[in-house]
């Protein structure tokens, strides 16, 4: 019989995700009062299950050649799988990213876009890796708990077997995931909005490029508990500092890398005037900025 935990942790890795996402989204339009975010972030959404579809199959490719490859299997060989796998990763993640900003930047460019792109995308990376990881179990962990289960005793095995800790710290991912990306692509529309497009895309790229990197190497060189723990750490340090990187932007209408540095431009794009700000109002009052 599936337990009381397994279940409440099948919820809570979809659940907990999304309803911080919508606490965040709601917050952002409340300050912002821009009208357009949701069909940003539905922008971002896209971008998402585009990139990973072809990311799906130039993996699939990837991986079959590695395979024919004994020099891969080597410890060596090992580590530049994972560089390549990476590399991969970050080009499509970015180029999905890229994608996404562009399209809500096309009629009218604004960097408060940027603020729920980031967003769009890691719900729906939430929703679409939970579908493939949990949709099926919580199904027949419902027919299990209530009646119903018709399905083979390897399905069954496969269900039980599920590890609760897994679950929470599926949820964990999904969130920090999110709350990155939502500082990547506020950074990505302040460098759309001033011209600077390599910026834009490198951004993402190096941040997801270094994500995947070590998602891979901290299991390969130690325990799993300690790998877990040190990527996690890692993780939570990022999205707090994005997270700081928005609440500064929503309050001051500047996006920031320190208490008293903007987001760096080359000379020939910080020329360019920024109108994003023009009708934009600090939060808990109604000054203009100016």
């Amino acid at each position: 019989m599936i337990s009381n935990g397994q279940m409440v942790g099948m919820i809570l890795a979809i659940v907990v995700p999304i309803m911080i996402g919508i606490v965040v989204f709601l917050h952002i339009k409340k300050e912002l009062k821009v009208k357009g975010l949701f069909f940003t972030a539905c922008y971002g959404a896209v971008g998402y299950l585009w990139e990973a579809w072809i990311y799906a199959m130039a993996y699939n490719w990837l991986s079959a050649w590695m395979i024919q490859e004994d020099w891969f299997l080597t410890g060596f060989g090992d580590i530049v799988r994972q560089i390549l796998v990476s590399l991969m990763y970050a080009v499509f993640v970015a180029g999905g990213l890229y994608w996404a900003v562009f399209l809500a930047n096309m009629r009218e460019s604004d960097v408060r876009r940027g603020t729920t792109v980031g967003l769009g995308f890691g719900v729906c990376y939430t929703v679409w890796n939970y579908v493939l990881v949990y949709g099926a179990p919580i199904i027949y962990g419902f027919q299990m708990k209530f009646g119903g289960f018709s399905e083979s005793d390897e399905i069954k095995q496969k269900v039980l077997g599920l590890q609760v800790e897994n679950m929470y710290l599926f949820a964990l991912d999904t969130v920090l995931f999110t709350l990155i990306l939502i500082g990547t692509t506020l950074v990505m529309g302040y460098y759309h909005q001033h011209g600077n497009k390599g910026r834009m895309f490198l951004v993402v790229f190096v941040s997801q490029f270094v994500i995947k990197f070590f998602n891979t190497l901290f299991p390969t060189l130690l325990p799993d508990m300690v790998s877990t723990v040190i990527y996690h750490a890692l993780m939570s340090v990022a999205a707090v500092y994005s997270m700081w990187i928005l609440l500064t932007y929503l309050k001051t209408g500047k996006v920031m890398i320190s208490k008293d540095k903007d987001i760096p431009l080359s000379k020939k794009a910080s020329d360019k005037n920024d109108t994003s700000q023009a009708n934009f109002s600090y939060a808990g009052n109604k000054k203009r900025i100016k």
